[in-house]
């Protein structure tokens, strides 16, 4: 494993504090859930340092991540460069009134031209029409386990090689509000074998990961990371494209690989995670919990009040 090996450790947090302080007075109020300005500092300078031509953003909701990105363009000087958005909902998950996306038109509308967003999309859905050489990849997508990896594993073969890949919430499973839960990121992050770095954040949200000179020589840890357990099942509308994309890119017998750690994984999702399963957790806690339940909860072993 190599860190830091070509920037040095806060180097392009300090490149970007600048963008991102001169940008967040702009930031519309209604624009909540996003990312904080220590995060976007990171993903700005590391823009800046890399100067890509060609970005892709999976994960949009609000947009002004999108904003972020395209003003660090505009900082570096990158006129010819394009982001392209890639987000499964048409409308802000946080809220409705707003369209995914919407910052930009907002706070950023002179940059429209250099912004190319798809809603109602996965990125493996959305990725062939954007086609390869992607210079800069930027992951804030749904972040239960497996969807950070299938995200990655959908823009690998479209990616020039030695591209760097952001991540964000890399440590959102350490925040006691979401159970352990969330560690699609961290999973991908903490795995990689090649280049990385992360924010001066303690614990880090903002990471990047590098793809290598071949990024075919990540399959096999890809691959391992799917056969960690599953946070939620994925459906078939959803996989079936990303096996194409392995098939297209790689052959029949990695796609073989993937559809098998599918297949496994939604196996074991489901029968730790099924609605039956739910709905009688629900009811026991009901019970455990109820005033007239104090004989329930002697019988399921808890103690009495």
């Amino acid at each position: 494993m190599r860190t830091f090996e070509q920037f040095s450790h806060a180097h392009v947090d300090r490149v970007g504090r600048p963008i991102v302080e001169a940008l967040w007075p702009r930031q519309p109020a209604w624009a909540v859930a996003s990312i904080s300005t220590m995060d976007a500092a990171f993903f700005a300078g590391l823009v800046v340092e890399i100067k890509p031509a060609k970005l892709v953003e999976i994960g949009v909701a609000s947009g002004w991540g999108s904003c972020v990105l395209l003003e660090a363009l505009r900082s570096a000087g990158l006129y010819d460069s394009h982001l392209h958005g890639i987000d499964i909902a048409e409308r802000f998950f946080y809220d409705a009134g707003y369209a995914t996306g919407q910052c930009v038109p907002d706070v950023l509308p002179d940059l429209l031209p250099r912004y190319h967003l798809a809603t109602n999309v996965t990125a493996a859905r959305q990725l062939p029409g954007i086609g390869g050489d992607i210079d800069f990849v930027f992951i804030d997508a749904h972040h239960m386990h497996p969807w950070a990896t299938l995200d990655l594993l959908s823009v690998i073969p479209f990616v020039r090689p030695e591209t760097w890949i952001a991540m964000h919430d890399l440590n959102l499973s350490r925040k006691e509000d979401q159970n352990h839960q969330n560690r699609g990121p961290k999973y991908v992050f903490e795995g990689w074998d090649h280049d990385k770095m992360h924010s001066i954040e303690t614990p880090t949200m903002a990471g990047a990961v590098r793809v290598a000179s071949d990024p075919s020589v990540h399959l096999p840890l890809i691959l391992d990371i799917l056969y960690t357990p599953w946070e939620l099942p994925v459906a078939a509308d959803a996989l079936d494209p990303l096996l194409a994309i392995v098939l297209d890119a790689y052959g029949e017998v990695w796609c073989a690989k993937f559809r098998r750690a599918f297949e496994v994984g939604n196996y074991h999702v489901s029968k730790v995670h099924s609605p039956e399963i739910d709905r009688l957790q629900r009811e026991i806690a009901a019970l455990r919990s109820g005033v007239k339940g104090r004989w329930i909860r002697r019988l399921l072993g808890s103690r009495a009040a």
